[in-house]
């Protein structure tokens, strides 16, 4: 039996295990600190393995692994003085806090994991990047989203930039939409259509993956059809190259939170 101790029952933690509810809810007993009260209250009542500690000392102290869902900035103060113990898996949610840093602030536990998951793991989808390797925790994760275990703690940072154009992916989804309504279409039509299609795209592209297939736009599209008229217009005004220097820009600007944190 797996004893899980969460501190720092935020959004995420609440994902987390809700995906873990679904695979190892026999196998676990989950212990949660009391902030946010309100999700810690509520998954508390919600699974019957679940329970809300009373500090955050009681979590470590009757858990061996641990997680750290707190901001990265609230981190030396969350963990200040608690009981960590040399036998501790602590995995860390923290984007952008290495392990390098993490280890002196959770003294004598060595054994620190980091796990990059987003918030569609609750349904059991996405991807779940993990680093540096360690079975356990590779079990627990392994069935509720995409599973990457990197090779080096950089690629954890690489992703975490690549990643944050998951708004403007709802801003475009959200655009054509508004273009479907003000051609006449319902909000709800509009709406489950452009949300389905790109879930059905999604699955197409992860299927590809998992036959070693590329995904190649030009298979996408008829010669001389909408698809590809659509795709040389952004081409030419150079939508996919501005979304890159966008990830450049945010690489910057992370670098600059990273200096000031």
């Amino acid at each position: 039996m797996h004893r899980l101790g969460f501190i720092g029952t935020g959004t995420l933690a609440q994902a987390v295990i809700g995906g873990l509810e679904t695979t190892d809810a026999g196998r676990m007993q989950i212990l949660l600190s009391p902030r946010s009260e309100t999700v810690s209250t509520a998954l508390a009542a919600a699974y019957p393995n679940v329970r809300r500690a009373e500090s955050s000392v009681e979590v470590v102290e009757e858990s061996d692994i641990l997680f750290l869902g707190m901001r990265p900035h609230q981190l030396d103060e969350a963990v200040a003085s608690l009981p960590f113990r040399e036998s501790h898996i602590v995995v860390s949610f923290l984007a952008g806090a290495s392990i390098e840093k993490i280890l002196p602030t959770v003294h004598p536990a060595r054994n620190v994991v980091r796990v990059n998951p987003l918030p569609p793991i609750r349904f059991r989808k996405g991807p779940v990047v993990l680093y540096p390797a360690n079975p356990l925790i590779e079990e627990l994760f392994a069935g509720i989203g995409d599973l990457i275990v990197v090779d080096k703690e950089s690629d954890l940072h690489a992703i975490g930039i690549a990643s944050a154009l998951m708004s403007s992916h709802y801003e475009l989804q959200n655009r054509q939409i508004g273009w479907l309504v003000a051609e006449g279409m319902p909000v709800p039509a509009a709406a489950a259509y452009i949300r389905s299609m790109y879930d059905g795209l999604a699955e197409v592209t992860l299927q590809a993956l998992k036959v070693g297939e590329p995904v190649i736009p030009q298979h996408h599209e008829t010669k001389g059809g909408l698809n590809e008229r659509g795709r040389a217009q952004l081409l030419e005004a150079g939508w996919f190259d501005e979304a890159i220097s966008a990830l450049d820009i945010i690489k910057d600007h992370a670098s600059g939170l990273t200096r000031r944190s």
